[in-house]
């Protein structure tokens, strides 16, 4: 079976422009994105979130600002009513403490689930939003129906945003979870053991078909550039042959972008009931 995320995609995108639809004569769901560097791959990431935005009709904003200001111009976007989504594009200066920054956004604004507020609730069972990346590989293996309670679960790769995170998201399931990083010993034998395995290592094409036995659930979140083509941590071909596995691209990277929008959206209708 091949996970693919388009269509989890496309079906969160309904649910978002009925939300922005069902608001239009209140209010218009906007998300502003914190900019302080010129790193290329920072300039085509946000590119791509601003035609997210412009294709459901989100208010898409930058802010450009120096390593003196970002907490005050945080702070502004914190107490403005008419901004619902606040995004601190990666990577910061050296200058820049990022603990701090992240501790200075709302965490109700939070829509990429990072401030340190929303990963101590989501310890909680309570976070208002968990990492998108994390929320978009429960989604998928929820939407294809796979069992959880009390499988065999392992993460590679241990991230606040997808290896850390998910693992809680995944406790909560009844998922037996076991985190694995580059210090792990043994690491093909917990890969070939599991019943569900997620890739989060961004190294391309580092799990070939020999590290997994029949009948396993592969989720793929590695997205790595290679010769100008899109590849993730998994070798598809020869995977896709073995055991079910979720596309790169067109899996999780299509789902976690549909979530961000689903957030900001969420976030504009709790604070227009307020």
């Amino acid at each position: 079976m091949i996970l693919d995320g388009i269509e989890i995609a496309e079906k969160i995108g309904d649910y978002v422009q009925k939300k922005v639809a069902e608001l239009k004569n209140s209010v218009v769901p906007s998300l502003t994105c914190v900019v302080s560097s010129n790193d290329k791959s920072t300039r085509v990431y946000l590119n791509s979130i601003k035609k997210n935005c412009d294709k459901f009709g989100i208010n898409y904003a930058e802010r450009s600002v120096n390593a003196e200001d970002i907490l005050s111009e945080i702070d502004k976007l914190n107490t403005d009513r008419n901004v619902h989504g606040i995004m601190i594009m990666h990577p910061l200066p050296k200058e820049i403490d990022e603990f701090k920054v992240l501790s200075s956004v709302n965490p109700e604004k939070d829509v990429e689930g990072r401030t340190p507020q929303n990963l101590g609730m989501l310890l909680m069972g309570r976070p208002y939003f968990a990492p998108c990346t994390a929320q978009a590989v429960l989604e998928m293996l929820k939407y294809y129906e796979i069992q959880l309670r009390g499988k065999e679960v392992t993460i590679v790769g241990r991230s606040t945003t997808v290896g850390k995170p998910l693992s809680l998201l995944l406790l909560s399931e009844d998922a037996t979870v076991t985190v694995c990083h580059s210090k792990t010993k043994d690491l093909v034998d917990k890969v070939k053991n599991a019943d569900v395995v997620i890739a989060a290592v961004g190294k391309p094409k580092m799990f070939d078909a020999s590290w997994f036995k029949d009948g396993e659930i592969v989720i793929d979140v590695g997205i790595n550039v290679v010769d100008g083509k899109i590849v993730g941590d998994v070798d598809f071909d020869s995977v896709s042959k073995k055991v079910s596995v979720s596309k790169v691209p067109g899996g999780v990277g299509n789902v976690t972008s549909a979530i961000l929008m689903r957030n900001v959206v969420n976030v504009a209708e709790m604070m227009c009931r307020r």
